[in-house]
């Protein structure tokens, strides 16, 4: 057989190995898809509809609900891409509304996000070589494990977020290995979606870089490209950084005009009043650097697992003492470290899905560490097993008994919601209903002509709530003074209205934490 032959065969049988990877790859993520989509329309019609969740198909509903119809009523506090993914849901909910209010659309953001990560792990498996049925093994037990399968139905955002980590590091081990430049592209890109989801993209490609850079400044083949010694190494770091983050940076300098334009506040998403820093007076005060890094452990214990059983994988195939495993510190507990600081400064709630990271981007490190095994392998497979194992037993108790790792399933959709808006549909028909849509979400949403009202979102809403006589206001829907009801508008404009009424305004109906009140005139 002559070489040109040979080399054509080769060609041949690399090319239906491709073909039979990228089809493996799509089975897997229809796989995940499919299980993850059913499970969240389990969860919306048993009552599982997590407020914070629901808040985002909310901000999505107001596009097509309220008038006049533009994107910008999805608000600017909240990072838009998870509540863009389902405007095609809330359009076709005109004509059958549980797509939407039984959260049948965020759960398939949340199930579609799940299914890009476990592609792009499965993906970095077979770029480094690594056996099938390990690269099976760990994605199964990753995607059975009771909490990734939770917040992959949920629509909840941290999975959003995690998936794109998992991306990146996917990317990054690639990189690592590899050295090609569309790897460091693909993470650039990866980085824009992260901010769409969530902000702390930011301070999580911090963390990436500053491994980036170690790598950079200690590998052999990385130092080929800077023959020269002095400032040379940090051009080429830089140049690479560039490359990596500009778009990012991109990204969020249009966030920044897109919120100065259209609220003249630059920060408005920082520091309006639906803004984290908002909530901050009602964080808890942890006592101390030493009482915020006890609280955090006892829950982000059980999402340290995988990791622990990554470092002692490395421990046991000698690959312990090298620098990609600062790199995977830097890039597993970067996120976590943030959170810890932020709950030190009063800054964060500290919940149990804060921590999460951890979880999902450990045993997206384990086609490297394999890879890096070489022979050793089976350790590395045996040892991310035996972990993810581990953490599944732990969080199937926890979800069961702990009222910590229960907490998401407390913090539902407000109650009460369905019951405000059944009446508003029977006695306010025809009527100018004003609320503030950051606690009735999900009242608005069970509206029958939502578009007649004024929400948050509506071009006269301040206007009315400075004075609903004057504006001809019909109805106020108000919640409880106290807690979050503090952040009402109405609560904030009138803070008597709640308690005491007032002289123009009779109470029509209390149900729950909300009172509906009819505007004398």
């Amino acid at each position: 057989m002559t070489v040109s032959k040979r080399l054509s065969r080769t060609a041949i049988f690399a090319g239906e190995h491709i073909a039979q990877q990228r089809k493996m790859e799509w089975r897997l993520a229809a796989a995940v898809f499919v299980l993850e989509w059913a499970l969240g329309i389990y969860l919306g019609y048993h009552k599982v509809l997590l407020g914070d969740a629901m808040s985002r198909t909310a901000n999505a509903f107001y596009v097509f609900y309220s008038v006049p119809h533009r994107l910008t009523s999805m608000g600017l506090v909240w990072n838009p891409l998870p509540s863009v993914i389902q405007l095609p849901f809330v359009l076709l909910s005109k004509l059958w509304r549980p797509l939407v209010t039984k959260g049948i659309s965020m759960s398939f953001a949340s199930a579609f996000f799940e299914a890009w990560g476990v592609m792009a792990m499965y993906r970095c498996f077979h770029t480094l070589k690594c056996r099938e049925r390990d690269a099976l093994t760990i994605i199964i037990l990753l995607v059975l494990n009771p909490y990734v399968m939770f917040y992959g139905a949920n629509g909840m955002s941290e999975i959003m977020m995690a998936a794109a980590g998992m991306q990146i590091i996917s990317s990054l081990t690639c990189w690592l290995r590899k050295g090609e430049p569309f790897y460091i592209m693909e993470m650039g890109m990866t980085f824009v979606v992260m901010f769409l989801i969530r902000y702390e993209a930011v301070p999580f490609a911090l963390f990436v870089g500053l491994g980036m850079a170690i790598h950079m400044l200690v590998s052999k083949r990385e130092r080929k490209y800077y023959p020269g010694k002095g400032i040379e190494p940090f051009w080429y770091i830089e140049s690479t950084m560039w490359v990596t983050f500009l778009p990012l940076i991109f990204s969020v300098v249009c966030w920044i005009i897109y919120n100065w334009l259209i609220t003249g506040n630059p920060l408005y998403f920082m520091d309006s009043g639906y803004s984290m820093s908002a909530y901050s007076s009602y964080y808890q005060d942890y006592g101390g650097i030493l009482s915020a890094v006890a609280f955090v452990f006892e829950r982000i214990w059980p999402m340290l697992i995988p990791f622990a059983a990554l470092l002692i994988a490395r421990a046991l195939t000698g690959t312990f003492f090298r620098y990609e495993t600062l790199i995977m510190v830097f890039c597993v507990l970067g996120l976590s470290t943030f959170t810890t600081v932020l709950i030190l400064l009063g800054k964060s709630g500290g919940y149990v899905r804060y921590v999460c990271y951890p979880l999902f981007f450990a045993p997206a490190f384990v086609p490297y560490a394999i890879n890096a095994a070489k022979e050793k392998a089976a350790t590395v497979v045996t040892a991310m097993s035996v972990g993810l194992l581990a953490s599944a037993l732990v969080f199937a108790w926890g979800f069961s008994q702990s009222p910590m790792f229960r907490e998401d399933l407390f913090l539902n959709i407000p109650a009460n919601s369905e019951t405000v808006a059944e009446y508003l549909n029977s006695n306010c028909r025809n009527s100018k209903v004003l609320m503030d849509s950051y606690r009735t979400y999900y009242i608005i949403m069970n509206a029958d002509t939502p578009e007649e009202w004024v929400i948050s979102c509506s071009m006269d809403f301040e206007d009315c709530v400075a004075d609903p006589v004057k504006t001809g206001i019909d109805y106020m829907v108000v919640p409880q003074i106290g807690s979050y009801g503090n952040m009402d508008a109405l609560n904030i404009a009138w803070p008597e209205l709640y308690n005491s009424g007032a002289d123009w305004a009779d109470e029509v109906a209390s149900i729950g934490e909300y009172k509906i009140f009819k505007v004398i005139r």
